[in-house]
């Protein structure tokens, strides 16, 4: 089996597009969402009706996907990705709402498991560290699991009585072998909103056959992105900060 693994879409449509265009051309069989469609962005309406027509998809909720269920979660959130959360209610249907109402906490299957944040607290934990890798092991089966939420796409691995290794995936398209005996968990980066201070949108292939992870990055028209944001009245560092990766 082959699947694209997206996280961290965040409403921005163009990103999205240059993605899933490029998912077609590699062909493959499923679609694992690591959360977080919403917030942020200018179409998110768009995003979802595109994100719906995917065949074999399954997807876990993000914390922004959560706040338009719960107050609470919004009411974590800064002024800024308040104020885009309010524009984004307005703008999603309530087939748009249901899709993501649909989304799992957390995912647990045959090739992968799979999280926003960490299996401790799915919407609020930023996992990066290797004491958070060993905290979450005993939390999820298999030899794979997914995360997102942080916006940087990283590997961490480990092998019984070792400490977890973390790497970054530096480059445009990076292609690692899963090794038999190690566990590994896999952010596969952001659509929408790197924050690793390279502005390309990042996603992964997981080709279950030969047992690889494929990181790529696509440069996309971010000022397309912007001059929606600007001309809708979202707030300005919702803007700059797609060209800053960060």
């Amino acid at each position: 089996m082959k699947y694209a693994v997206l996280s961290d879409i965040h409403s921005n449509y163009e990103a999205l597009d240059v993605v899933l265009k490029k998912v077609d051309e590699i062909g493959v069989d499923g679609y694992a969402f690591c959360g977080d469609l919403i917030g942020y962005g200018p179409d998110p309406e768009e995003c979802c009706q595109r994100m719906m027509k995917l065949k074999n998809f399954v997807g876990v909720m993000g914390n922004h996907d959560m706040s338009l269920f719960r107050e609470d979660f919004f009411n974590w959130f800064s002024d800024y990705a308040k104020e885009s959360m309010l524009y984004t209610a307005k703008q999603l249907s309530k087939k748009s709402q249901d899709f993501i109402k649909s989304f799992g906490r957390e995912y647990h299957g045959k090739d992968f498991c799979m999280v926003h944040g960490s299996f401790l607290d799915p919407f609020r934990d930023y996992l990066l560290s290797a004491e958070q890798f060993v905290l979450n092991l005993d939390k999820w089966k298999g030899q794979l699991c997914f995360v997102g939420h942080s916006h940087v796409p990283f590997i961490m691995s480990y092998k019984s009585n070792h400490m977890p290794q973390i790497d970054l995936f530096l480059g445009s398209d990076v292609t690692i072998k899963m090794l038999p005996g190690i566990r590994y968990m896999i952010n596969p980066g952001s659509i929408g909103q790197p924050r690793d201070t390279n502005a390309k949108a990042s996603f992964g292939i997981l080709n279950t056959k030969e047992q690889t992870f494929r990181l790529i990055r696509l440069p996309y028209d971010i000022e397309a992105v912007q001059s929606k944001i600007e001309s809708r009245g979202l707030p300005t560092i919702l803007s700059t900060r797609l060209k800053q990766g960060k």
